[in-house]
């Protein structure tokens, strides 16, 4: 949920930022999507370094004359939930951009143009004609988030084996944690099977609630 109400405006205002004719443009869209292609090891491990006492991150804040901001990012129960969203979000967003660009490139310029005539302004092409009809980009990268959120293991084992106290634990890291290291392959077994009817259950809702209008619409315009 951190994810979607944090991650999706952001993506949509860089997309809608890039879309524009500007200069560098272009570099802008590898710079964004650069972290998403680099390896989930390497990102935990740079991470790690960053994050370390006395670490960059922490001088920085230093330096900025923040020092009193400065906190054990990957040690304290109460923040490292947020410092792996952070991570996380550095990592995936780019590919939340890239989609939601494409989404963007998809929609004819005819029609804001159209509403630009007729008076309306940057903001209420935005809000009544662009993001309608962004509507189902955005709902596949709803989806993808969803089900990507309850597979993530690789960055937080890295960072933080779960801990402190658990405080970073995922349904994956459990699994591992609780069932495969500890030599319970039954019961690891069984979390896994859990996680693929959370994983199911989730695409068949929402399937049937959400991309049924897309589907259906794909489906028609293939028809005719």
């Amino acid at each position: 949920m951190l994810s979607l109400v944090t991650q999706l405006p952001i993506s949509i205002g860089v997309a809608l930022l890039i879309n524009r004719k500007m200069r560098g443009a272009s570099f802008v869209r590898v710079a964004v999507f650069a972290p998403y292609v680099v390896s989930l090891a390497t990102t935990a491990v740079l991470w790690s370094l960053l994050l370390e006492p006395s670490g960059f991150v922490d001088e920085l804040f230093k330096v900025a004359g923040l020092g009193s901001l400065v906190h054990f990012w990957l040690a304290d129960p109460t923040i490292v939930l947020y410092t792996r969203f952070v991570v996380l979000t550095w990592q995936y967003i780019g590919f939340g951009i890239i989609l939601l660009l494409a989404g963007l490139q998809g929609i004819p310029p005819e029609l804001r143009e159209a509403a630009a005539i007729d008076g309306a302004s940057a903001w209420r092409v935005t809000r009544y004609i662009t993001l309608p009809l962004l509507g189902p980009t955005i709902r596949i990268w709803v989806f993808l988030s969803m089900i990507g959120s309850l597979q993530v293991f690789d960055i937080v084992w890295i960072l933080t084996g779960g801990g402190p106290a658990n405080a970073s634990t995922t349904m994956a890291t459990y699994m591992f944690l609780d069932g495969f290291r500890s030599l319970e392959f039954g019961y690891g077994t069984a979390i896994a099977v859990i996680m693929f009817a959370f994983c199911f259950v989730f695409a068949i809702i929402y399937q049937r609630y959400a991309l049924r209008r897309d589907t259906a619409g794909a489906l028609t315009r293939a028809v005719g």
